[in-house]
């Protein structure tokens, strides 16, 4: 009954992480972190709930991000040339941000997780339609040296890091929906690489969830892999349709309740 439910609960986290990968350019794990978290502490998993949540948030980005991509690459919203530019720095973020990993608490990556969110979530609420800060893109290093601080919170968040991201191309005068696009294969590059970390970190761990390698749960992930992957592309075009700055207020919102919600489970 308790696999059933899991089940049940991990569907709807996937179409919603399928949908919003595609439409705002992130990996979704803004919503499955959160969501796999509380389904594995339902479940008698605390002790590793929140390292488990980050590592199958990863994997799954691998497939939502690839499949949101290539739905904006056909809109001709991938810029080749600036998403190259970004790589070297998401290499070297994420890796370290996998030690981090190795050596934080739940706790502390609790803490993480919902702090980023409210930052992140009030400056979306508070820039939705304000105008750019900058110009143009920095130049190498800076822009290496931000991507990297970018992938090694994502990767500590089990995000594809797409918040961080489209807020700095905005910022930095960069179109919403190339933006968008960017930030979207940025994410399976950061997942790649965290996913391979947090299965080596976890793998002398005991009391994993059953058919866990390392801190990655491989049954949640196929659930919402196949569940998200054909709601990615669906996203991408509603991306092009829809009025983007209101749906980014509604998805913030969201993202400063779970965070509220997991602060005062740690502090009271």
């Amino acid at each position: 009954m308790s696999l059933l439910l899991a089940a049940t609960l991990l569907i709807p986290l996937g179409v919603v992480a399928g949908l919003l990968a595609g439409l705002l350019g992130i990996g979704g794990g803004a919503v499955l972190v959160p969501g796999i978290y509380y389904i594995l502490v339902h479940m008698g998993y605390e002790a590793h709930a929140m390292h488990v949540a980050v590592g199958t948030s990863l994997i799954t980005i691998i497939f939502t991000g690839i499949s949101s991509a290539v739905a904006h690459h056909r809109r001709g919203a991938l810029d080749f040339l600036l998403l190259k530019s970004f790589l070297p720095g998401v290499v070297f973020g994420v890796l370290a941000g996998t030690w981090m990993a190795e050596i934080f608490s739940s706790l502390t990556l609790k803490i993480i997780f919902s702090t980023s969110q409210i930052l992140f979530g009030s400056y979306m609420i508070l820039r939705t339609n304000k105008t750019h800060l900058f110009e143009k893109m920095p130049r190498q290093p800076f822009l290496s040296i931000v991507s990297a601080a970018n992938a090694a919170l994502a990767t500590l968040m089990g995000v594809g890091g797409g918040v961080q991201n489209v807020t700095f191309m905005t910022i930095c005068n960069v179109q919403i929906h190339k933006a968008i696009g960017i930030a979207a294969a940025i994410g399976p590059f950061t997942a790649v690489i965290g996913s391979v970390g947090f299965i080596w970190i976890g793998l002398n761990e005991a009391g994993l969830p059953p058919y866990s390698l390392g801190y990655i749960n491989f049954p949640a992930a196929a659930v919402i892999i196949l569940s998200s992957i054909f709601c990615a592309p669906l996203g991408a075009h509603m991306a092009h349709k829809l009025p983007v700055p209101k749906l980014k207020r509604v998805f913030a919102i969201f993202m400063l309740i779970v965070a509220a919600k997991m602060l005062i489970e740690i502090f009271y």
